[in-house]
């Protein structure tokens, strides 16, 4: 039990460990800018870019201005599909024939609606996701 206890403890402090080795490479003066552009453009730092290279894993780029406020509205029509499906589906079966007169094409609309509405969902939480280093575990199994 005791051995137990100390190797938890010491992968707990290996998780903890700080990085703070100095790996210097030579590279010219636009390599240098092409890199840390790379990296600005990824939410990295130089460091954090250069070894999530080192692990095979290609940091992707952050949006633009322009491309965070298309997503902003692509998420406030998300949310608008959202509440119109709660609505109708919140809506009787009476009611539904009278606003619609087709009661398989709603079916279908709803149905279409719930689909796009998720797809958007997906999409919003992927772009959202942050850049990572891949720990050493991960890129052994590569």
């Amino acid at each position: 039990m005791e051995q137990n206890i100390e190797i938890q403890t010491q992968s707990a402090e290996e998780d903890k460990e700080t990085r703070n080795v100095f790996i210097g490479a030579k590279v010219t003066p636009s390599q240098k800018e092409y890199i840390k552009s790379q990296a600005e453009k990824c939410g990295m730092t130089v460091s954090d870019y250069l070894l999530a290279c080192a692990y095979n894993y290609r940091p992707k780029p952050r949006l633009s201005k322009e491309e965070t406020d298309l997503l902003q509205n692509l998420d406030n029509c998300r949310s608008d599909l959202v509440k119109y499906t709660s609505a109708l589906h919140g809506m009787s079966t009476k009611q539904r024939m009278i606003l619609f007169n087709q009661v398989p094409f709603m079916v279908g609309w709803l149905k279409e609606l719930g689909n796009v509405a998720e797809s958007v969902c997906q999409f919003l939480n992927a772009v959202k996701e942050r850049n990572k280093i891949p720990s050493n575990e991960k890129s052994e199994e590569l």
